[in-house]
């Protein structure tokens, strides 16, 4: 993805922020208090920062300061390493307002101090008034800095605090010398300072503290003007403190951090008297020539030289045999660049000879890109692109990369040679992003490629965004293509500013095959050799907690089984395809939607609204008292459209679920709770009451329905400790024990008017993949009717899915006198070093059951159900036992269950060990799952396996194994596989660079060892 160059690819001129004059009242909060802070003595207002980014936010004049930022006034200041100022619309005449959003750093707190008093907090927010201002320094126009973090922060805290952040203010008889003739402050005005100019601070110590070096100064005879020389030995680092450097339009301040075992300076004044530290502005002459051991640090960038010569006010330089090592952050990982000769010829613009770079850190290094010339500068991206779609304001500048001769070699054999290379260095568009080759017996020989789609036809993507091409070839299916596409960038809509995200996946494949989805289904016909399928989900985040969402989901030629084939796991475990178009709003306890849905694919089951409205409030006190609303209204025209059947139902079992029917009509709902939380001693009660009044134009009879639903109960839990601190076994791994439990209960009797069995499921409560198991299951297992026992509604009943009140399936509720109570336990205790200790679980323990006074009706004649239980056993920090299930005591009721042990450790890998059990009705499974993943050594090779076993039907299920070389410079994947149902074995190989060290954060290491 194409995304805006890091801030230390280029450094900021400083100039400083603006003149705002400020005077008045001042209201400062954090979190939820307000402060008033009363300034009478002084209405002149002193603002001073490192660096000041000006732009436009709804309209509104603001500034985005950094480093040293303080706002002053008289007897108070505020100071902060950043902080945002917005200009407020005043009345003319009236003395200028200034919002001002103050935060701090995990370095540096933001304070507030009045009369030498001294507060610091995480962030302040405050308004001041003022007619006189002072600043150090003119801002610069920076629209990007919209964008950054503490912009966003700064408006999401305003936006949460417009209801109590108050202006109050004094009169200010304007000055004499503008009486009648004020005017609020413009910051686009704001003048450059005539007076200041940017200072750099220069310090010069030994290189090795504690030593000595030998410092001469003379003046240099026959110079003019005259000029002094210092002659530095014995090894030297220079400091040069706020070097801007520009990049991407923009201006940063940097630190030039330069050692060397010999050194000479020129400048135009003795000015060594002082050589722990002086100061020379931007006119100064200053140049630096360095010798033996030279490292040159600035930012994240480093550079190694035998000789080397800089001038500091021209910003040109020349360093011989010189290495730049430069950190990546999207990499994790640092890039060289070694040329005999290393020119920085202007600001921007930079030449290396006989060069070569590589992300490899060895000296000798595994693969590199050797050029007999290397240029980098920036130029306007006008210059770039032949073709560019999308309609967006680009970006003022782009950095370039071009070499000449260039030479791909591996290890020391050359592979590829190219006689120029020019291309945007964020992003060099090579064209291919992926090859994979493989086989199985479903698709055959596999080779799936990916490519750039910039790289390929030469335009620069909108910053933010990014398109790729896929091409396959299945040697026993077809050839594919698809296009993937993903954006995120701020930008406006309708003159406000908005957050604009969302991706795109389209594929098309010529299928000539067959489909072979495991077990009973391996050899099903599609409907079309042409298949494939459109997905495309998209929001606009707006302001005042606003966002629309739109999606579109369709697969070609109403092709039930293309997306369980061809994209098994997002089948499995993604969101439905759907198409829809929503609006979105939330205010505080407050949300309020309004969106449409349409179906497009008939093989599923799916509700269409024309549209549907959506009003929920929660936690809302009544008259300020104790007792809290909370409700849930919706009104829609819905047409419930049932799953169509296969084409062969022979081949491809199919029923349809009795509870998806032709239904349409006007669907609306409205559910209220009142509650009253207290505490009775050390136990919390909350009494509590729900009614609802819904109505359906057609049910599942196509008649009219009318429900009234109503439910009252009291809910609680109560919280026990003990703490044994003398509790120490090294063994067990205590270090003290606390033992904490709490018991909670819910009763409640609820009354429906209607039976569920009534009632059309107007919204659905389940994945596409559920409900096609449940229709083939339906169909094979119990000939196309439902037993109650398993009827997946039922069973949301008993479980009470529905009985909140903004479940959004609120069909799902039912007559039912249910008492639900649980205990949960945890273990605790310390581990670390005894001035640092932490508090872990040793041991958990969830205890649930459900009581139904009216067994027959509730829960088949049984009164106690729903019984369930977790476990886990902490062994260690990297072992534990795992145990978890659920039962039910009436015949043909679920007995599910498993137990296991895990050993993680992150850098090494990861094992499991497993037993499940699954027992209702007509299945009866019991699996053996094992996984295990670890780094072998010397850290050459990981080796990942995977296997399960059916003891029950005495059968094994599948394997799978990935043995993975880590190279230095690439990975090496070669995958084996077995899958019982399918019957189907699967080989792949696959070649992948490695970018970056394998440290905790890699992803790429954290992926294969199963880290999370």
């Amino acid at each position: 993805m194409s995304t805006p160059r890091p801030l230390y690819a280029g450094c900021v001129w400083v100039g400083l922020a603006c003149v705002l004059s400020l005077a008045g009242t001042a209201f400062a909060q954090t979190g939820h208090s307000l402060d008033a802070l009363n300034e009478a003595h002084s209405t002149v207002i002193e603002l001073s920062a490192r660096t000041a980014d000006r732009f436009q936010v709804d309209g509104e004049q603001t500034l985005l300061l950094r480093g040293n930022c303080r706002l002053k006034q008289g007897a108070q200041s505020w100071e902060a390493p950043q902080m945002v100022v917005w200009e407020l619309r005043s009345e003319s005449g009236q003395p200028s307002t200034v919002l001002c959003y103050a935060e701090s750093t995990p370095e540096t707190a933001a304070s507030h101090t009045v009369n030498g008093r001294t507060e610091t907090r995480p962030w302040w927010l405050f308004t001041v008034t003022t007619s006189e201002l002072k600043a150090s320094f003119a801002p610069q126009e920076a629209p990007d800095s919209r964008a950054d973090p503490v912009v966003k922060r700064a408006l999401e805290r305003r936006r949460g605090q417009r209801g109590i952040l108050l202006q109050t203010q004094y009169e200010i008889p304007p000055p004499p010398s503008s009486a009648g003739n004020g005017s609020p402050m413009d910051m686009a005005q704001l003048p450059a300072p005539q007076s200041f100019g940017l200072r750099r601070h220069v310090s010069i110590s030994p290189r090795v503290l504690g030593e000595r070096f030998e410092f001469k100064v003379a003046p240099s005879s026959g110079a003019v003007p005259q000029e002094f020389v210092a002659t530095i030995t014995g090894g030297v680092n220079i400091v040069v403190d706020n070097v801007p450097l520009s990049m991407d339009g923009r201006i940063i301040l940097t630190r030039l951090d330069l050692t060397a075992d010999r050194a000479v300076i020129w400048t135009d004044a003795n000015r060594f008297s002082e050589v722990s530290g002086f100061d020379i502005d931007e006119n100064t002459p200053f140049q630096v020539y360095l010798e033996g051991d030279i490292i040159v640090r600035q930012g994240t960038n480093e550079v190694r030289s035998s000789h080397a010569f800089y001038d500091i006010n021209q910003r040109r330089g020349l360093a011989m045999n010189a290495e730049v090592r430069t950190f990546l952050p999207e990499l994790n990982g640092t890039l060289r660049l070694r040329a005999s000769e290393l020119r920085q010829l202007s600001e921007t613009n930079y030449h290396a000879r006989n060069a070569w770079f590589s992300t490899s850190q060895f000296g000798q290094p595994k693969w590199r890109v050797e050029a007999s010339d290397v240029f980098l500068q920036e130029r306007a991206n006008a210059n770039f692109s032949a073709i560019n779609p999308f309609a967006a304001e680009k970006d003022p500048s782009t950095l370039w990369v071009s070499s000449l001769n260039n030479r791909f070699y591996f290890e020391d054999v050359p592979l590829f040679y190219s006689p120029t290379f020019s291309s945007p260095a964020e992003d060099p568009h090579i064209p291919i992003r992926q090859f994979n080759v493989g086989y199985s017996g479903i698709f055959g020989a596999e080779v799936r490629t990916k490519w750039n789609m910039g790289g390929l036809l030469g335009f620069e993507p909108m910053p933010g965004t990014d398109w790729d091409l896929v091409l396959d070839y299945l040697s026993q299916r077809g050839p594919a293509a698809g296009i993937e596409s993903n954006y995120d960038f701020y930008g406006a809509l309708l003159g406000a500013p908005a957050h604009y995200s969302g991706f795109t996946d389209a594929y098309y494949i010529n299928d000539s095959g067959h489909d072979n989805l495991g077990a009973d289904r391996r050899s099903l016909t599609p409907p079309s050799s042409n298949r494939g399928h459109l997905l495309s989900r998209n929001r606009i985040d707006l302001p005042y907690n606003t966002w629309i969402a739109a999606e579109a989901g369709h697969v070609f030629n109403n092709d039930r089984n293309f997306e369980e084939q061809y994209f098994e796991n997002d089948w499995d475990t993604g969101k439905d395809l759907e198409n829809m178009l929503g609006l979105w709003h939330q205010m505080d306890n407050m949300q309020a939607s309004l969106f449409t849905r349409l179906r497009s694919d008939n093989f599923m089951n799916s509700t269409d609204w024309y549209p549907k409205a959506d009003l929920s409030i929660l936690g809302e006190p009544i008259l300020g008292g104790p007792v809290t609303w909370s409700s849930h209204s919706s009104v829609g025209y819905g047409h419930v459209r049932p799953a169509t059947a296969p084409p062969d139902t022979v081949a491809d079992p199919f029923a349809p679920l009795p509870y998806y029917v032709d239904s349409e009509g006007y669907v609306a709902m409205t559910r209220h709770e009142l509650s009253l939380p207290f505490d009775l001693g050390p136990a919390h009660i909350v009494p509590y009451a729900l009614g609802e009044a819904a109505a359906w134009e057609q049910d599942i009879s196509q008649d009219s329905l009318q429900r009234l639903y109503g439910s009252a109960g009291v809910r609680g839990s109560l919280q026990f400790s003990k703490y044994m601190p003398g509790v120490y076994d090294p063994i067990l791994g205590l270090n003290g024990l606390a033992h904490k439990v709490i018991f909670d209960f819910d009763y409640s009797y609820s009354h429906s008017s209607q039976d569920l069995a009534q009632i059309a499921q107007y919204n659905e409560f389940d994945e596409n993949a559920q409900e096609r198991f449940r229709e083939r299951f339906l169909a094979y297992q119990f000939g196309g009717t439902l037993p109650a026992i398993y009827d997946p509604r039922f069973y949301a009943v008993r479980s009470g899915a529905g009985r909140g009140v903004t479940d959004p399936y609120f069909e799902l509720v039912d007559s039912q006198q249910v008492l639900r109570f649980g205990m949960h336990h945890r273990w605790q205790t310390k581990v670390g070093p005894p001035d640092r200790s932490r508090i872990v679980d040793w041991m958990e323990l969830d205890l649930g059951a459900s009581f139904f006074p009216n067994a027959n009706r509730d829960n088949f004649g049984e009164q106690f159900g729903l019984v369930n239980g977790r476990y886990a056993w902490h062994v260690g920090p990297r072992t534990s036992l795992l145990a978890n299930g659920v039962f039910d005591f009436f015949d043909g009721g679920q007995s599910v269950w498993n137990v296991g042990v895990l050993s993680q450790r992150s850098r090494r890998g990861s094992m499991y060990l497993g037993f499940r059990s699954v027992q209702a009705g007509p299945i009866d499974s019991q699996f053996v799952t094992g996984s295990f993943s670890y780094v072998m050594s010397p850290d050459l090779y990981v080796a990942t396996f995977g296997s399960s076993y059916d003891i029950a039907e005495g059968m094994d299920r599948g394997q799978s194994m990935t043995i993975t070389r880590i190279g230095e410079s690439w990975l090496l994947h070669l995958g084996l596989g077995y899958d019982r149902s399918k019957d189907n074995v699967g080989i792949a190989l696959m070649l992948e660079p490695k970018f970056g060290s394998y440290g905790g954060g890699s992803m790429q290491l954290n992926s294969l060892l199963g880290i999370q």
